[in-house]
């Protein structure tokens, strides 16, 4: 299965910095407001950095981004009914979005609520082939970062926050992940102390991806409150904000694994 969407044709092709700039500070501010603003440029990395990187033509052309389950795989349910699938995919076409205004293209792996699997053998078999479809989008260029974007849950409510975890392959998975936690903890979530970790054995697709990846659990279903907020659009705006801010924070180097 090839790509099923790519953005930004018109986005990379800008060429003059103070435009690139001025648009990339008004997304900011209209997501953010004033003092999420000041937050973005009080680490050193400000966004008018991100509009000279534009304008030199220096940033990444192209991004994976994998909204997690889809079609007959619901995911994790939420407190109030809501089914991760769901949240998944409007966080993951709001991250598009932002990444577009970024200069990236995008290259979804789904932008509907499919399964990528066949339809025909039993549910085991189609999320296996959902997997391995997803897994052979994202290696089609190494040299492309992957975005996979989940919920978490848990038995109980009080957790909270988001946490990022890496792939086992590529050797830059580690440092793109590091810098989208950064990303979203200095702009969304200052009191979030959760630790980056690596791929967990029982997440296949992150443990076999070649490309670098990270996977964003943006935050916990069974907690009310953020629950509540990530069904909200105006808080997928920010956490997709804040995702693509810290993937514009990454170098990595093209095709590198560990050995």
């Amino acid at each position: 299965m090839g790509k099923i969407r790519k953005l930004g044709g018109f986005w990379p092709r800008l060429r003059s910095l103070a435009v690139v700039s001025v648009i990339l500070l008004l997304v900011a501010g209209v997501i953010f407001g004033g003092s999420m603003l000041r937050q973005a440029f009080s680490g050193g990395d400000p966004l008018a950095a991100m509009g000279e990187a534009l304008a030199k033509g220096s940033i990444r052309p192209e991004v994976v981004v994998d909204p997690g389950h889809g079609g007959i795989d619901g995911g994790a349910i939420g407190v109030d009914g809501s089914i991760e699938k769901n949240v998944n995919l409007a966080l993951s076409l709001s991250l598009r979005d932002v990444l577009a205004v970024f200069g990236y293209d995008v290259v979804m792996t789904r932008d509907t609520d499919i399964s990528l699997g066949s339809e025909g053998g039993s549910i085991r078999q189609q999320k296996r082939e959902d997997l391995e479809t997803r897994m052979a989008i994202m290696d089609e260029d190494l040299s492309r970062p992957v975005i996979m974007v989940h919920q978490n849950t848990f038995s109980q409510p009080a957790y909270s926050g988001a946490q990022m975890f890496y792939g086992t392959v590529h050797s830059d998975s580690r440092n793109l992940a590091e810098s989208v936690r950064k990303s979203v903890v200095t702009l969304l979530q200052p009191d979030n102390t959760r630790e980056l970790k690596s791929a967990p054995s029982d997440v296949w697709v992150l443990n076999h991806t070649s490309a670098p990846v990270v996977m964003v659990e943006c935050g916990f279903l069974s907690n009310p409150q953020e629950c509540a907020l990530l069904n909200s659009e105006e808080y997928q705006c920010q956490m997709a904000f804040a995702v693509a801010y810290g993937l514009t924070g990454w170098s990595g180097t093209e095709n590198g694994k560990e050995g």
